[in-house]
């Protein structure tokens, strides 16, 4: 049995009755986390943080929309206001592309990557061989396209989906990979330079809603 003076020992100063209840202060003031809560806070954090799989069939609307309100949001200082706006009737044949192309992309080398984030897709990215006829003999990989949910800027989408994108091409045995974007597009070129691309010369023009837009090639290598 403890002794009286055991018994009688202050709680540590600041120290409430309340947060030894709760198991958040023990009796000597050390911060402690019972093991349900710190279970459940685990629980949380891995529900919000970006998850990253391969799309299937039953994506394929789900990202179309998705990539109509990317190009209305991303897009809005740089396409013209009345295309961006005509996109939203383009909902069932971008449906249908997409069905296609995940339906295809093992078959031609390519793949459609999508991102949730609390159950949500917040974004998309696809990839493969480069498209490019000028990249000569070496094979290169490339970012086809990359997409984030306005919604879901700045949580992490973007980053995760680049990361799968950039493993794939290097487990297929790419050295070296490229991307092409709108070189009004400075949002995506900072995103793109803050993941390693680089600016290779590369220039195309891009036409779109009867307008030419200049587009720029971006580069950067494989581990």
């Amino acid at each position: 049995m403890a002794s009286r003076q055991e018994r009688a020992r202050p709680l540590p100063e600041y120290t409430n009755i309340c947060s030894i209840r709760k198991g958040v202060l023990d009796l000597d003031g050390n911060r402690t986390v019972p093991s349900v809560l710190g279970d459940r806070l685990q629980m949380a954090k891995s529900a919000i943080a970006p998850f990253v799989r391969q799309a299937t069939l039953a994506d394929a609307a789900a990202i179309a929309s998705s990539h109509i309100r990317s190009w209305q949001a991303g897009y809005a200082e740089v396409i013209s206001e009345d295309y961006l706006r005509g996109l939203d009737d383009d909902l069932p044949l971008r449906t249908l592309r997409w069905q296609t192309a995940i339906l295809g992309a093992e078959s031609d080398d390519t793949f459609v990557l999508v991102c949730e984030i609390e159950g949500e897709l917040a974004g998309w990215l696809t990839g493969g061989p480069c498209r490019d006829d000028d990249h000569g003999e070496s094979p290169l990989g490339e970012i086809h396209g990359c997409y984030v949910e306005p919604a879901h800027w700045r949580k992490g989408a973007g980053s995760a989906l680049m990361k799968d994108g950039l493993e794939r091409l290097t487990r297929a045995g790419y050295a070296e990979a490229v991307l092409w974007v709108l070189a009004d597009n400075t949002r995506a070129r900072g995103f793109y330079e803050r993941h390693s691309w680089l600016a290779d010369g590369g220039t195309k023009m891009y036409e779109v809603g009867g307008d030419r837009h200049p587009e720029v090639r971006y580069r950067r290598k494989l581990a």
